[in-house]
């Protein structure tokens, strides 16, 4: 890892001479390191985005999709509702119990 890091460093020092060389003007802006989620953040969520599909692949089919409406697509209950063709009462139903299942299996 070490020797990655190096590598890294020493081809940006490289480039920014060699911009520099070349009479290109070097703003603080592109000095800065990038405020994005670093290698460590990444891996954590893509490691996180796992488990909640493997969760999510343990509930039925058509209430995994109506979590995923309601809580990534933002449809409101009433349109589950309608487009399962249940009740409104029975979709908060579903809906709660599949959050239920997925905190439980989340803590496995």
């Amino acid at each position: 890892m070490t020797w990655l890091i190096t590598i890294a460093r020493n081809h940006a020092i490289d480039r920014l001479r060699a911009r520099r060389a070349q009479g290109e003007s070097l703003d603080a802006a592109e000095i800065v390191a990038d405020g994005g989620p670093g290698p460590e953040a990444q891996a954590i969520a893509a490691d996180e985005r796992g488990r909640i599909v493997a969760c999510l692949g343990e509930l039925e089919p058509d209430k995994s999709e109506a979590v995923r409406l309601a809580y990534l697509q933002g449809e409101t209950y009433a349109d589950l509702a309608e487009r399962f063709g249940v009740p409104l009462n029975t979709m908060r139903t579903w809906l709660r119990r599949s959050l239920l299942k997925l905190r439980e299996c989340l803590t496995r």
